[in-house]
């Protein structure tokens, strides 16, 4: 198959540790001129690194040395095209690499195919903490905290928490009701609410309680050992759980916390269409399977249609599968563009000589890590099994 554009393709047998691939990549994308190699990050990385002097378009057959690869053309002010495709795990470190060429190809020219970026919804900190805990582990992440953010402690059913000799940080005691928002913007419902007494001897103690407060945070660090306030909660932006006793969970979470100040960049992963959507008309609930399949919560009821927060969308895509009028569609990459990925993948295999052809779909997070363990402690993916991320 013809690439979008002339193309410079560099296949790396990784220290002969797998087929070159060499030949196959000629053959089924007709555009390319392929150099072969055998240490391009290494012994052989003048020849990138002349070829990137040049500009133009260039695909470098290895991910594990991106970064190398990046850092030289930064160097020398490449202003070109540079893409990186994985053929090592995917295809040459497996049982059947030997027959693995037409996979190779059908990979190159799949990663090739020009792309836009996606939409981005920007989420803003300025780094005020909510730290909800029931004992001195709170205050202590608190103490960690309070030198570079605006810090506030809110104790559930405390223990026997000792008084700050001087108060850096203000520490009310109280249950969270309900929570909403993500990074920059959560709002809390506190009932129990209580400011502590001045005079606090041994143990800190708290004035008259009321319900319904309202706290507003950036970031809210739970240790209270509860129920998560969010569901999925993993997947919210700005809210971090750990188990206080795990001094580990705590001090990488101090970590995180620490480097949430700031703008954030994240894909609108959902382009939604409101007219489309069957969720009610004239009062009458009709469609509702975005809503009950949704894990983060994302998405809420709106007259005749629903919302998705992109703030709070992690990207599982479950309502775009669900969807059956389409008004939800994935974004990430949106359906044209992999649909065009798809047909590159498909024609190249076939015209590198394969056979048969099995498209698995994968996530970055789970999957391929997943294949790259069975190409480093097993048999590697079979010839025809093309991973699509």
């Amino acid at each position: 198959m013809s690439l979008d554009k002339p193309r410079t393709v560099f296949i790396c047998s990784c220290e002969r540790s797998m087929p070159g691939f060499g030949d196959s990549v000629r053959r089924g994308c007709k555009d390319a001129q392929v150099q072969s190699g055998d240490q391009l990050c290494g012994a052989e990385i003048e020849r990138i690194r002349n070829r990137l002097s040049e500009g133009g378009a260039i695909t470098i057959a290895c991910t594990q040395q991106a970064p190398l690869f990046r850092e030289v053309a930064e160097e020398i002010g490449f202003a070109g095209d540079l893409d990186f495709v994985n053929i090592r795990e995917a295809a040459g470190w497996s049982a059947e690499a030997a027959s693995a060429g037409p996979k190779a190809a059908a990979l190159v020219a799949m990663v090739a195919e020009p792309t836009s970026p996606p939409a981005l919804v920007t989420l803003r900190s300025n780094g005020v903490v909510l730290v909800y805990g029931r004992d001195q582990a709170a205050m202590e992440v608190a103490c960690q905290l309070a030198g570079d953010l605006d810090v506030t402690v809110l104790l559930t059913r405390p223990a026997e928490v000792t008084p700050n000799r001087v108060w850096d940080f203000p520490v009310v005691r109280g249950r969270i009701r309900n929570a909403q928002g993500h990074l920059g913007a959560f709002e809390l419902i506190v009932d129990d609410f209580a400011l502590p007494v001045p005079s606090s001897r041994d143990r800190l103690r708290f004035g008259a309680a009321r319900d319904g407060a309202i706290s507003k945070a950036d970031i809210v660090i739970d240790l209270s050992g509860g129920v998560p306030l969010f569901p999925a909660h993993d997947l919210r932006a700005g809210y971090l759980k750990a188990d206080s006793a795990d001094r580990a969970a705590v001090t990488a979470v101090i970590a995180k916390a620490a480097g949430l100040v700031g703008e954030f960049d994240k894909p609108r992963y959902i382009d939604f269409s409101a007219d489309l959507c069957a969720h009610s008309r004239s009062r009458i609930i009709g469609c509702t399977r975005c809503l009950d399949l949704c894990p983060t919560g994302a998405i809420a009821s709106a007259d005749d249609h629903v919302i998705v927060d992109a703030e709070i969308c992690a990207g599982c895509g479950n309502c775009a599968a669900a969807c059956p009028t389409g008004a939800a569609a994935y974004a990430v990459p949106d359906a044209q563009t992999l649909l065009r990925r798809l047909r590159s993948l498909l024609v190249t295999y076939r015209e590198a000589g394969g056979r048969d052809p099995v498209v698995l779909f994968h996530d970055g997070y789970h999957g391929e890590p997943l294949i790259d363990a069975l190409a480093r402690f097993g048999p590697g993916l079979p010839a025809n099994v093309l991973p699509v991320a």
